[in-house]
């Protein structure tokens, strides 16, 4: 079996890790694709240690579970449990806001990925053994692939990918056209602040809000400037924008009348 990985990543983190980040990608960017495993605002794909094993048979359980739980410690991805069964303790993976902006910034950069097709091979498959039932054993002949470049230390920044980068991510609000003195400024005290990294999750995040993007009572949007403010900055990446769950109309009066209900009984409110 031929295993695929991405250089730079390997160069970040390892081969062993970017053999397993390639294996999640492929796999959540088609359960997204099929709209399939979506919980709690994200989409994942989930195999046993014993699964794993079968995948990668020159690894010990330890190995493994070492990879994972590094790349988790990065930030680069999170573990869950959505089994439908309570005593399956098959995790779950997904990727994080800062795994996903480094995914979005990197596919800005890449051009053509046909020719890059010499590093790229056909996926692992992802396999769940035991208890779970939905293994996937399907394969694409030639899968899309995508590279994730981490930078490191913010000291040669391109501001030009800075602004690409928003222009495309934030598609929803209105594109920068011109990089002025002032914003050089602002985009790098931001990066000087918070790190690069940061910049790119705080772009996800605006773009991925409702509210920011006009979706408010005033059809306000949010710009660019506003955004690289200091302080706006810091209330998106801290989520203070993020999308809140809407409860269905349907069921906002038997929620009402159980907050009446709790009122009277215990004082106080089913929220606090």
């Amino acid at each position: 079996m031929n295993y695929n990985f991405d250089i730079a990543i390997a160069q970040e983190l390892g081969v062993s890790a970017a053999i397993v980040v390639q294996n999640l990608q492929f796999w959540i960017k088609k359960n997204e694709a099929n709209d399939k495993h979506f919980h709690d605002g994200r989409y994942w794909t989930f195999n046993s240690i014993k699964a794993w094993k079968d995948l990668f048979p020159f690894w010990s359980d330890r190995q493994i579970r070492k990879i994972l739980d590094d790349l988790i410690s990065k930030g680069i991805i999170i573990k869950g449990n959505y089994n439908e069964l309570k005593y399956d303790r098959t995790l779950w993976y997904a990727f994080t806001d800062y795994g996903i902006s480094i995914l979005h910034n990197c596919q800005m950069k890449v051009t053509d990925l046909s020719n890059r097709s010499d590093r790229n091979v056909e996926p692992i498959p992802d396999i769940n053994t035991d208890i779970n039932t939905d293994v996937n054993t399907d394969r694409e002949s030639t899968p899309e692939t995508t590279e994730i470049a981490l930078t490191g230390k913010p000291e040669k920044v391109e501001l030009n990918n800075v602004v690409e980068e928003f222009n495309q991510v934030v598609s929803r609000l209105p594109k920068v056209t011109a990089l002025t003195p002032k914003r050089r400024n602002t985009i790098q005290q931001r990066i000087k602040e918070h790190g690069r990294e940061a910049v790119s999750v705080c772009f996800f995040k605006a773009g991925k809000s409702d509210f920011l993007c006009g979706i408010n009572d005033r059809g306000w949007m949010a710009s660019f400037d506003w955004i690289m403010k200091p302080e706006n900055f810091v209330k998106i990446l801290e989520g203070n924008y993020d999308n809140k769950t809407q409860i269905p109309r349907n069921l906002q009066g038997a929620l009402s009348n159980l907050q009446n209900q709790y009122e009277l009984e215990q004082g106080g409110s089913i929220f606090d």
